[in-house]
C-alpha cells in the first residue's frame, strides 16, 4: 500500500483547546473536572496549559464529554 497520509501532530493540542473552551462554556474547574472525572487534577492542568502534545485516553475523553455533555466529535473540531 503506498498511500500516503496528513496526520496532524498538533491533535493532543486542539482537543486541550477545545476541552477548555466546553469547561469554560460549562463554568467548571478543572479541580471540578477532576473530581467528576477521577483524573488527576494535576494531569488535567498539565494538558489544558497546551505547552506540549500531552497524550490523553481515550476513556477519560469519553469521561469529560459525557461530564460536559457534549460528542466526543467535539474535541476534534479546529
Amino acid at each position: 500500500m503506498n498511500t500516503k497520509y496528513n496526520f496532524d501532530t498538533r491533535i493532543y493540542k486542539t482537543v486541550a483547546f477545545n476541552v477548555k473552551k466546553y469547561m469554560d462554556e460549562a463554568k467548571m474547574s478543572i479541580k471540578d473536572l477532576s473530581e467528576l472525572t477521577e483524573i488527576k487534577e494535576s494531569f488535567l492542568q498539565k494538558f489544558l496549559n497546551n505547552t506540549e502534545n500531552l497524550p490523553i485516553s481515550i476513556y477519560d475523553l469519553y469521561k469529560i464529554s459525557v461530564i460536559l455533555n457534549i460528542s466526543i466529535n467535539n474535541f476534534f473540531q479546529k
